[in-house]
């Protein structure tokens, strides 16, 4: 608890909201992002991925495309909405899913890595997003 005269300080890094369930991703994701001088807010899901865009604005979005069945749509989603269209966005799955990596280049994720290069060079994934939208 603070003393009375204090305030708790303020997190004024940029935010990155990430859509991934893994919990060992998420940790290596949240170092990276530390390092890099960004925030992380996990959203769990697509419905807690909605009520964290409703809340913040991010400076990007990280998408699991591993998370699920939904990830893809959830790209598609965020690129159809005018509200999200122009967001930063990067997505990673494993180096071996080949076919759902190009689906969410497709889908417009810019850009699309593997799960170990998102994991490693989390901060320069991040600031791909962000220079590929001219952010």
């Amino acid at each position: 608890m603070n003393p009375p005269d204090t305030v708790a300080p303020v997190d004024d890094r940029p935010l990155v909201i990430a859509l991934c369930p893994d919990l060992m991703m998420r940790s290596r994701i949240e170092s990276g992002l530390d390092i890099a001088g960004y925030r992380l807010r996990v959203a769990g899901g697509p419905t807690r991925l909605a009520e964290a865009l409703a809340e913040e604005s991010p400076a990007c979005l990280l998408i699991d495309l591993e998370a699920g069945d939904d990830a893809i749509a959830v790209i598609v989603g965020l690129r159809a909405d005018p509200a999200t269209a122009a967001l930063p966005l990067a997505a990673f799955a494993g180096h071996t899913n080949v076919d759902l990596l190009d689906r969410a280049k497709a889908a417009g994720a810019d850009p699309v890595v593997a799960r170990g290069q998102a994991a490693i060079s989390t901060g320069k994934v991040v600031e791909q997003a962000i220079a590929a939208h001219g952010a």
